[in-house]
């Protein structure tokens, strides 16, 4: 548990004991809990509208400026002379065919090996003698279905409840300041049990 400051401005850490009112100390004791949210007041009326200025008279177009002068177009010089053509080279002699190279002999195509011999077929095996079948038991008999048992009544509709009446807790006036939100809170609280809105 910790004390409120004694109310210094220049000593904002300084704690004092409790001591009753006008004394600015305090008690400062756990946060209280959080009370209910008041109803939304109404919703006021929408203002007028402000009325749009007038627009200003459009500004008149200055004249266009004056088009310079367009300045005098250069000489164009002459044109290079062109050159002679050079001489084309004469075309070498095409030089002569070389001989076709004499064709490889063919290897000769090797013999192609015997088949071996099939092997024997194995000797198929005696098939097993098939086994006896099991009899099968009777079939038991089906027994008689029960019979239906008869609808009970519809049992009547009871009557509705009277609806609850809910009992408004009394009033509690706004905490003012620091010093009386717990002594607010407690007042709300003990007219919330007096209403039956809270256990005691």
């Amino acid at each position: 548990m910790a004390y409120c400051n004694c109310g210094e401005p220049s000593q904002p850490d300084r704690c004092c004991m409790p001591a009753p009112p006008p004394v600015p100390c305090c008690l400062q004791g756990p946060a209280g809990v959080t009370g209910p949210v008041g109803a939304t007041g109404p919703t006021g009326a929408t203002g007028a509208a402000g009325a749009v200025g007038a627009t200003g008279p459009t500004g008149a177009t200055g004249a266009a400026g004056a088009v310079g002068a367009t300045g005098p177009t250069g000489a164009t010089g002459p044109t290079g002379a062109t050159g002679a053509a050079g001489v084309v080279g004469a075309t070498g002699p095409t030089g002569a065919t070389g001989a076709d190279g004499a064709v490889g002999a063919t290897g000769p195509t090797g013999a192609t090996g015997a088949a071996g011999a099939v092997g024997a077929t194995g000797p198929t095996g005696a098939t097993g003698a098939d086994g006896a079948v099991g009899a099968t038991g009777p079939t038991g008999a089906t027994g008689a279905d029960g019979a239906v048992g008869a609808t009970g009544p519809t049992g009547a509709t009871g009557a509705t409840g009277a609806a609850g009446v809910v009992t408004p807790a009394a009033a509690v006036a706004e905490a003012s300041s620091v010093d009386n939100i717990v002594e607010q809170f407690n007042l709300l609280l003990r007219n919330m049990r007096e209403a039956g809105l809270l256990e005691s």
